[in-house]
């Protein structure tokens, strides 16, 4: 009985022994490796036999005919040249560094940038660091700061993929701060103040798409607060002045107010924010309580709704056709404008020879003035409000508009 069972167990061995050794065999590193070698020998054998049989084994290029074995060929090693580049030489130069600042350091078109998460440092196709912050899923995204080739400051707050955003600082190339407070995609979006490159404040409030947009305060170059009020697209709403008393009107400019004075006339000049209005008062006094319904603006562009029009053609695309045009004598307040407009630097080619007497720095009483001089206007309603823009002919850009209601 045990002979037969020792018997039937060598047959069985000397049966399973075979199998057991191929499949063995089958699976073992050399045998995979062999295989995989001979099948990737076998294929480059065959992108390499570059000897062409016939025309249809040519690409035509400039004149020439390449063989297009062979450039497939080329195609595939520079493939493989680039894909070794990405996998192994650039992660070793990175690593390199990493190992050397003891931070992790990609290059901004790493391959392994995109499956990184957490503080990291990344540099530049010219190679100075351009980053130092956090990153997620490839994205800069949480607290960091951009640097230019320099190495000077650029920007340093919250980015949400790539772009700034959240609270941050902006700087001039200078290093001065320029811009403080809430981004949205990459422009200055929500509360913030704007500072001069010699770091005075020139703004405080709400921004909106890189501009002024709401409520807000504008300084001088010296960082004294000329105005309180509302801005739409970067301008100061110069309609919100309207139908408001002298002291009214104070309440929102506290910068230098220039006042000229004719008789019974007189004009108010907004220094700081180039615009004046006109009251007429037996005392000649800035304090008189009748509301002025007519706000003059020195300024060579015109804000609309979401545009900011210099020339007339574009001003009548948005409000139609004038209501009137035509050659008008200049006013007194017109001419007051014009002289402090063009002391201010404004060309304007409109002469007006103004004799006036100097009472106090800020006051002066006109003697005379160029009362034939000509202006043309353009005059267009819309929403309740009458504008009128100045030229010095029919051809001319404007150089003053006037807002009435």
């Amino acid at each position: 009985m045990n002979n037969l069972l020792s018997v039937l167990l060598s047959t069985l061995k000397a049966r399973i022994t075979p199998i057991w050794t191929k499949l063995k065999y089958w699976t073992s590193w050399n045998f995979i490796r062999s295989k995989i070698l001979t099948r990737i020998r076998v294929a480059l054998t065959s992108i390499f036999q570059v000897k062409p049989r016939d025309k249809n084994d040519y690409y035509s290029v400039l004149g020439y005919l390449v063989s297009r074995r062979l450039a497939r060929a080329v195609v595939v090693v520079m493939g493989i040249l680039c894909l070794c580049y990405f996998l192994w030489v650039k992660p070793i130069a990175n690593m390199a560094d990493s190992m050397h600042t003891g931070d992790k350091v990609y290059s901004y078109n790493s391959f392994f940038l995109r499956f990184t998460e957490g503080p990291v440092k990344i540099k530049a196709k010219s190679g100075y660091v351009a980053y130092d912050g956090n990153v997620e899923k490839g994205y800069v995204t949480g607290q960091g700061r951009l640097f230019d080739e320099t190495g000077g400051l650029v920007y340093t707050g919250n980015f949400e993929k790539n772009e700034y955003s959240g609270q941050g600082t902006l700087y001039y190339p200078i290093g001065q701060i320029k811009y403080e407070g809430e981004f949205q995609k990459n422009a200055f979006n929500g509360a913030g103040t704007l500072y001069r490159e010699n770091g005075t404040k020139q703004y405080e409030g709400a921004f909106a798409e890189g501009v002024y947009e709401g409520e807000g305060t504008l300084y001088n170059p010296s960082e004294v607060a000329v105005f309180h009020g509302n801005f739409h697209h970067g301008e100061l709403l110069y309609a919100q002045l309207l139908q408001k008393t002298p002291s009214e009107i104070a309440e929102y400019y506290t910068g230098t107010m220039l006042l000229y004075q004719k008789d019974t006339e007189s004009v108010v000049f907004l220094e700081d924010i180039d615009a004046f209005y006109a009251t007429t008062t037996e005392h000649n006094s800035m304090e008189s309580e009748d509301k002025v319904g007519s706000i003059y603006v020195g300024k060579k562009e015109f804000v609309y709704g979401d545009r900011k029009m210099t020339s007339i053609q574009e001003i009548c695309e948005v409000l139609g056709q004038p209501v009137f045009e035509g050659n008008s004598y200049v006013t007194f307040p017109e001419a007051v404008g014009i002289r402090v407009l063009k002391e201010k630097g404004m060309e304007i080619p409109v002469e007006i020879q103004m004799e006036t007497s100097q009472i106090f720095d800020e006051v002066s009483t006109v003697d005379s003035y160029t009362e034939d001089a000509l202006v043309y206007l353009y005059v267009f309603e819309a929403d309740d409000i009458t504008y009128t823009f100045f030229t010095a002919d029919r051809a001319g850009d404007f150089f003053l508009y006037q807002l009435e209601q």
